[in-house]
């Protein structure tokens, strides 16, 4: 974010008293950390941290102070966050605890399940196959899987709808089958019945069921697993080292946050829900703080020799509009003119600017990743608690560091008592 841009806001004449704070108190507010990678695939060198006092440090000392505040008044358990800057990785912490029942702290290792922001994985495969002339975005979905039926109306879908939820079936259908643990199996032939709620192919309702078709017609045609072919071609490549598929693989983590909701005042910890990891494409990836940086800067064209920059650009392409996201993103955002879907990525225009974002929501995880492609910056947020706070985290980012996207004066309430109380603080000592 431009200076400028800091020094406009009312905010920012506070920073300063951010930084003499940290200093005073012997605060470390922000430890970078190298994200892993292999010579065929180097990460962003994160060896010189920002100069001390400069706009770029400035930024990252409120951020970070805004988030450890967040979790230390119990807003939320957990968090894990990475920040790309520019081209380059900032911050990649964690804050708060993995369980409310015990003492270890989450750290950029700590591995989140992260729902539906899976389906930015299942289409970044199928980009891949795409490339290798395995599968086309226009591949009828009765080439692949002849056995599978979605109903007379749905017979000339194609791998690329599936990817953009343009099935023509109403929004999140028979998600509460799914939820109430009949197997995926048993639901998908009563979808045959479903009438279109609007033309298949041309309109947009979020799916789960039929997403994860996606999954089988990788298998079909490639004759490997989906989760083999994701850990051989995205996260071996890309030193996603913690990522994995499935409930058994969070498990078998040394380092997993345990997931939350809430309890009265405070928050109590549950079971994960299995019915949606059964869906690997759709909802069944799990992932560290550390390895989503690694995701971040591949969709930022920053790991070309792992993930080529043209199937990120082409999975980032609009394809149906989402008009009923524009109602939430204005509640947040000021001057949000259209939102769309590409394949397995939401699109929005904010302000005139091109925010790319997913986000996966499930009974005690909250998921998001959003960039700006144009500025080489984003985020990855990652938290253990169904929180309404978590919707605070990404109005504070892109206030601090992107430029032309402005948040709602209400979503910025919280940074901007956090700023003020930091900087009373700092003048008091």
């Amino acid at each position: 974010m431009p200076a400028g841009k800091a020094l406009g806001r009312s905010f920012a004449a506070l920073a300063s008293s951010v930084v003499a704070f940290a200093s005073v108190a012997g605060i470390m507010l922000v430890s970078p950390v190298a994200a892993a990678a292999a010579p065929a695939t180097p990460a962003v060198d994160l060896s010189l941290p920002p100069a001390p006092g400069s706009a770029r440090a400035v930024r990252q000392q409120t951020f970070d102070a805004f988030l450890a505040e967040r979790t230390a008044s119990g807003d939320l358990v957990g968090v894990s966050v990475a920040v790309v800057d520019h081209g380059r990785l900032a911050m990649l912490r964690g804050y708060g605890h993995r369980s409310v029942s015990g003492a270890a702290a989450v750290d950029d290792r700590t591995v989140f399940h992260l729902a539906s922001l899976s389906k930015t994985f299942a289409a970044g495969l199928t980009g891949m196959l795409v490339r290798d002339r395995v599968l086309d975005w226009s591949t009828p979905l009765r080439a692949v899987l002849p056995g599978v039926s979605l109903g007379a109306p749905r017979s000339g879908l194609t791998i690329g709808d599936l990817l953009s939820h343009r099935t023509g079936l109403p929004p999140n259908a028979y998600d509460d089958l799914l939820e109430a643990g009949v197997p995926a199996r048993d639901i998908l032939p009563r979808l045959a019945k479903v009438p279109p709620a609007c033309k298949p192919g041309t309109c947009y309702a979020y799916q789960n069921l039929t997403f994860n078709l996606v999954a089988d017609a990788i298998q079909a045609r490639t004759g490997k697993s989906y989760a083999d072919l994701m850990r051989q071609r995205i996260f071996a490549p890309l030193h996603m080292d913690r990522a994995s598929l499935g409930s058994a693989g969070l498990r078998h983590d040394d380092n997993w946050a345990r997931p939350h909701v809430r309890a009265g005042t405070g928050w109590r910890e549950v079971g994960l829900r299995e019915p949606y990891y059964a869906l690997q494409a759709a909802a069944g990836v799990n992932a560290s703080g550390r390895d989503m940086a690694q995701w971040l800067l591949a969709q930022l064209g920053r790991m070309p020799a792992a993930y080529a920059p043209d199937i990120a650009a082409t999975l980032q392409t609009p394809r149906v509009k989402t008009p009923k996201d524009l109602r939430s993103l204005r509640n947040r955002f000021v001057d949000t003119r259209d939102a769309a879907y590409g394949y397995g990525w939401r699109i929005y225009d904010i302000g005139g600017t091109q925010v790319v974002a997913h986000a996966g929501t499930v009974q005690g995880y909250i998921a998001q990743i959003a960039f700006v492609p144009a500025q080489q910056s984003g985020i990855v947020i990652l938290t253990n608690a169904s929180s309404p706070h978590f919707r605070t985290i990404l109005p504070a980012y892109m206030e601090l560091f992107v430029e032309g996207v402005r948040p709602q004066e209400q979503a910025l309430a919280p940074l901007r008592r956090q700023t003020a109380a930091t900087a009373t603080r700092s003048v008091v000592h």
